[in-house]
């Protein structure tokens, strides 16, 4: 419908976007950074994704989604699931390269000792 009626009483969780309809965002004073968010390819058409509400603004939302023209307002109360943590970097792998190869006089010594064991 694209009263506006949400983005005139929640500006910190609606806003209007160039098509005339009203969208969520996550705003930088609530939440850490602005977060626009526009219509989801995957969702029926005029559905965005979900923003988080900030805990001062959840009646407010409340009371928009009770108030809004084409009830285009879906509440979920929920807690959203948590972001994946980022994979770990690999660390650095030294490649020790090649056993050291035994000193020639070192084998000739193994030699000569399990000769004499063998000859005594």
């Amino acid at each position: 419908m694209g009263s506006g009626d949400c983005a005139r009483a929640v500006p910190d969780v609606f806003w209007m976007a160039a098509d005339g309809l009203a969208m969520v965002k996550e705003e930088a004073a609530h939440l850490g950074e602005t977060r626009r968010f526009e219509e989801d390819d995957d969702a029926p058409a005029g559905f965005t994704a979900w923003a988080r509400v900030p805990p001062a603004l959840e009646q407010a939302v409340e009371m928009a989604a009770a108030n809004c023209p084409g009830t285009c307002i879906a509440v979920d109360h929920e807690e959203p699931p948590p972001l994946p943590e980022p994979e770990p970097e690999p660390e650095a792998m030294v490649d020790p390269g090649p056993a050291p190869a035994p000193s020639p006089l070192s084998f000739v010594g193994r030699v000569r000792r399990r000769l004499r064991r063998l000859l005594s």
